[in-house]
Formats: structure tokens, C-alpha cells, sequence
């Protein structure tokens, strides 16, 4: 009978993201993690095959982590009511979730992964990517935003303004202040007003 891991793929993972966001993705080793663990490095070996593979099912780890509630927010049949909630969720998400959010505010999956994606693992992130995509451009579609003007200030509204917002406080390893709520509340507001003036009066923003 063999024995039971002593550590589970969450805590090797944990321990990975620690590595990345403080030390960048260069710190990470299968060697480092092991040392990070009190664990040999040959038992990371038994969950990852290497380490790319290590990087890249932490990156896929942390989409998938946040991209549940972000989501979730943009499938609201009101469309300010969607960017509203999706906004608010990069701020109160990266505030609950500060590792995770590091890792992906300040990186790119491509920083991580120094070699070629594992297969499995790359076609997962390109699903992801396009279910992000897809979810955007129903909100865009919502909003009647036609034109690319008016498609980049819906993106803007739901992806660019919350992660200025947030970016200089993970950028120094603290949580986004209570105070960036309101102001990307009404950021998000203000961008999309024309776009909800001219659904209201059936015009052209």
C-alpha cells in the first residue's frame, strides 16, 4: 500500500505562489518549493512532471479562482448591474485573495511558464481566455457597444479602470483600501453613462 502524500497539490501550489510573488517567477524551482515544504524535491515530481508544469497549473489555478466570481457578475441580464458587479469584483476579490491576485495583476501566464505549456494545461488556459472573451463581448452586445469606441469603454469599464485601481497596492504586498470600492463604482458609472443614456433614448452614444 503506498503511502499518502504528505502534501496536497493546493499546499504545493501555495507554497509555489508564495515563491513567484515575492521573489518573482525566476525563484521558482521544483528544488525551491521542496526546500519551502521540508520535502524532497523527487516527491513534487510524483504530482507535476516538472517545472513548467509546476508554473503553469499554478497560473491555471488562480484564473480559474478568480474568473468563478468575475463571471458570475458579467452573466447579470443588466448590463450596468453586470460591469458594476464585475468591476467591484477585481477590487474586493484581490482584496480577499492577495496571493492569487499578485500572481495575476502583476504577471502574465507567459512570465511564468519558461518553456512550452504542457498541452492539457495550455488548452485549458486558452478555453479560459476565450470564455473571458466570450463573456466581454455579451456585456458589449448588452450594452449595444457596436462600434470599437464603444466596445473599448466597455472593456475599459470591467478589466482596465479596477486594475489600475488595485495595481499600486498589490504592487507594495497590501490589499486594495476600502476606499477603491466607491471609486471604481464610480468610475465604472461615469465611463458607461453614454452608453446607458443612449440605450435609455435609443440614440448613438
Amino acid at each position: 500500500m503506498s503511502r499518502p502524500a504528505r502534501f496536497s497539490e493546493d499546499q504545493i501550489l501555495d507554497a509555489s505562489r508564495g515563491l513567484v510573488v515575492e521573489s518573482g517567477p525566476a525563484a521558482l524551482t521544483m528544488t525551491a518549493v521542496a526546500g519551502l515544504l521540508g520535502a524532497p524535491s523527487g516527491s513534487l515530481y510524483h504530482r507535476f512532471s516538472g517545472r513548467d508544469t509546476l508554473a503553469a497549473a499554478l497560473w491555471i489555478r488562480a484564473v480559474r479562482r478568480f474568473q468563478s466570481g468575475y463571471l458570475g457578475e458579467l452573466s447579470n441580464p443588466d448590463p450596468l448591474t453586470a460591469a458594476l458587479g464585475a468591476a467591484g469584483h477585481v477590487v474586493s476579490w484581490s482584496r480577499d485573495n492577495l496571493g492569487d491576485a499578485r500572481l495575476l495583476l502583476l504577471l502574465r501566464g507567459g512570465d511564468l511558464v519558461n518553456g512550452t505549456w504542457p498541452q492539457a494545461l495550455r488548452d485549458e488556459n486558452l478555453r479560459l481566455q476565450r470564455r473571458l472573451s466570450d463573456a466581454i463581448a455579451r456585456l458589449q452586445g448588452a450594452f449595444g457597444a457596436s462600434d470599437p469606441e464603444s466596445r473599448h469603454r466597455v472593456t475599459f469599464a470591467v478589466i482596465d479602470a479596477p486594475y489600475a485601481a488595485v495595481r499600486p497596492a498589490l504592487l507594495a504586498g497590501l490589499p486594495p483600501p476600502e476606499s477603491a470600492d466607491t471609486l471604481v463604482a464610480q468610475t465604472v458609472e461615469h465611463i458607461l453613462d453614454p452608453l446607458v443614456a443612449a440605450n435609455r433614448t435609443g440614440g448613438v452614444p
